[in-house]
């Protein structure tokens, strides 16, 4: 059996639960992009809660274009913002200083297109966990696929989503604001290491 999903900028844990679940992912790329969607963003855990992080992207509202056509702009500097954001976050979490040097290159290395970001997003994850990562790509798009798991609408960033996608661990600010359910898989990583797997295997149907 194998899984279809959307790549995402550093996934949440519903979306990387289900990554790993199934030994053949394949990557939609090639459908029509949307806006507010969870392909060029992620949330993670600030001082002040629930932080998003945004990929900026060049995007025609005039024209359909598909996902793997979707240019990143660099009209701001959003890598410095969000890798400064990251940083300011997770300083003082248990797993920081294991793990900070793997997401410079994500922040140095200018990616032409959004999926090439994401890609590379998730490899980084699956390096630290040290999982294989082992996927394919759309060639067109298709409505239904046969003998497959159809993840692709969990990029829907308001569909609702379980309370708690896996079991409470702790997190850097939740004296202050409690647990936050279902940030991005990077949380998890800080917060918890490789043993990170653990609680991922164990994930609530």
């Amino acid at each position: 059996m194998k899984s279809i999903i959307h790549p995402t900028y550093f996934p949440n844990i519903e979306i990387f639960s289900n990554l790993i679940k199934y030994e053949n992912v394949v990557f939609e790329v090639n459908d029509n992009y949307q806006k507010q969607t969870l392909r060029n963003r992620c949330f993670i855990y600030g001082a002040n809660g629930r932080l998003q992080l945004t990929i900026p992207v060049k995007f025609s509202n005039t024209k359909k274009e598909k996902f793997k056509d979707i240019k990143i702009c660099y009209n701001s500097n959003w890598q410095k913002i969000h890798l400064k954001s990251i940083q300011i976050s997770y300083r003082n979490s248990p797993y920081f200083e294991f793990f900070e040097d793997y997401f410079f290159e994500v922040f140095e290395k200018k990616e032409k297109f959004l999926t090439d970001i994401c890609l590379k997003s998730i490899e980084i994850i699956y390096e630290i966990l040290e999982i294989d990562f082992n996927y394919k790509l759309t060639t067109a798009y298709k409505k239904n696929y046969e003998l497959s798991i159809d993840n692709r609408e969990l990029i829907l960033k308001r569909r609702a989503v379980k309370e708690n996608i896996i079991d409470p661990y702790s997190q850097v600010f939740e004296t202050n604001h409690g647990f936050i359910s279902n940030l991005s898989i990077i949380d998890l990583i800080f917060n918890y290491g490789i043993n990170s797997l653990d609680l991922l295997k164990v994930s609530k149907k």
